[in-house]
């Protein structure tokens, strides 16, 4: 098996432990130099060392970004060139073969990549980030261990926690939901709310990391069907271009594309209002969606979320390029409010 991870995650007592004490006759090897937001280099060069190690599965452990690697690389390890060869926007993934098993140990509660057929990747030529999805990409198996979340620092914890709730709000109101994808986006978002303050505060509260996990699960089981929306399109230029954390994109962009969506569904934002915690017995449907975004807005400020994109180093200059380059996104097609590019501009440039 080849272990897929960072250069952090490998340097863990938590890794070399596994490596150490493998079942006797299984060979294990690490690659370690998956980075934020991975890069389509990085994949082939991981599915290099794994078909030179003989590898037979494929381990990812760590956050979004070494999840995501680690099943392009199972699939890279199979058909040298798959990776590049997925480089086109709004189309889907490819995949004619079956991949390498996968094994996903998330330590950050925020991407669910362990539980879903996604592996966003960055490609370094054309400065696009992607979301490839296709069935084959789903994990095997996925193991979840609070204990392995306090590895993070309290920006990640944020911008993972942040990424967790981005999901279950987008999900709830997605035009692919369904009755049980919305019961699940609007579990995970009374799960999640409650408990990312704690976790924030104390990365040893481990009731609420493994609520905290809890819920970020079960808002990757209801994307997957359901996918996402706005937030998510405008999101990936953020990171393609000017390498923001993906968690920290959303953070920031979440309420401007709540606000933007709300009285599109204001029956899906008043149910996501309840969900935060917010009494919404005195308030008709349009107050409760627009409490929703608040309370969204509090949330982010009370864990401490940067609030817009020049505190994360977007450019303004840049703004147009970014437009351009969410409107082929998967995610657009899924938000409930219909979206021009023009809707984009207004909505990054409010956002900067």
């Amino acid at each position: 098996a080849a272990i897929v991870c960072g250069q952090r995650v490998a340097s863990l007592d938590l890794l070399r432990s596994l490596v150490r004490e493998a079942p006797r006759g299984l060979k294990i090897t690490v690659y370690d130099l998956v980075e934020p937001d991975p890069s389509d280099t990085t994949c082939e060069r991981g599915a290099e060392a794994a078909r030179a190690a003989g590898a037979q599965a494929i381990i990812g452990i760590g956050g979004g970004s070494s999840m995501d690697a680690a099943k392009a690389i199972a699939a890279e390890a199979v058909q040298p060139g798959w990776t590049v060869a997925q480089d086109h926007p709004g189309e889907p993934a490819q995949i004619d073969f079956e991949p390498l098993p996968v094994l996903l140990a998330p330590t950050t509660a925020g991407t669910a990549s362990e539980v879903t057929p996604f592996s966003v990747i960055t490609y370094t030529k054309t400065e696009r980030k992607l979301v490839l999805g296709h069935p084959a990409l789903y994990a095997r198996y996925a193991l979840l261990d609070p204990l392995a979340l306090q590895t993070c620092s309290e920006t990640v914890r944020v911008a993972a926690g942040m990424d967790a709730l981005t999901h279950a709000v987008e999900s709830c109101v997605s035009k692919q939901a369904t009755d049980q994808t919305r019961r699940r986006a609007l579990q995970s978002i009374a799960l999640v709310a409650p408990h990312l303050p704690r976790v924030v505060d104390d990365v040893h509260d481990m009731e609420a990391q493994e609520q905290l996990q809890l819920g970020a699960m079960i808002a990757g089981l209801a994307f997957s069907k359901s996918r996402l929306g706005i937030v998510h399109a405008m999101a990936l230029p953020l990171s393609a271009l000017f390498g923001v954390p993906h968690g920290v994109a959303n953070a920031v962009l979440l309420p401007f594309g709540m606000d933007f969506n709300a009285m599109s569904d204001v029956a899906g934002f008043a149910a996501i209002a309840a969900a935060m915690g917010v009494d919404t017995a005195a308030l008709d449907d349009e107050q409760a969606a627009a409490a929703a975004v608040d309370a969204v807005r509090e949330l982010a400020t009370r864990v401490g979320a940067p609030r817009r994109m020049s505190e994360v180093g977007v450019e303004r200059e840049a703004i147009p390029r970014m437009a351009e380059d969410a409107m082929p996104s998967a995610h657009i097609a899924c938000n409930p409010r219909p979206i021009e590019k023009s809707d984009l501009i207004e909505l990054y440039t409010m956002a900067f």
